[in-house]
């Protein structure tokens, strides 16, 4: 079991040698000043804004729903219950 963990390791590296090349980062985290890096920032900040507004309006229809489950039955709703259930003694 461990050979076979240690030469899995090594062939992981061979491999990883093979296949080297640079890494480079996209150009909002490397910081570029020119257009396409304020049109990606933009991008961003658009993407995060709409987030957040469908977030906000789901708590708001769950804030409203529980409200509406905790409110008082109306006058001509209440008269209603009492009208439809029948007067057993």
């Amino acid at each position: 079991m461990k050979r076979s963990t240690l030469s899995l390791g090594i062939s992981s590296i061979v491999l990883l040698q093979c296949f080297d090349q640079v890494a480079a980062a996209c150009t909002v985290c490397m910081g570029a000043n020119g257009t396409l890096g304020e049109a990606a920032n933009g991008a961003i900040f658009v993407m995060l804004g709409v987030l957040f507004l469908v977030l906000g309006l789901i708590s708001l229809v769950g804030y409203s729903l529980v409200k509406k489950g905790q409110a008082p039955l109306p006058a001509h709703a209440e008269f209603g219950n009492e009208i439809s259930t029948p007067n057993v003694s």
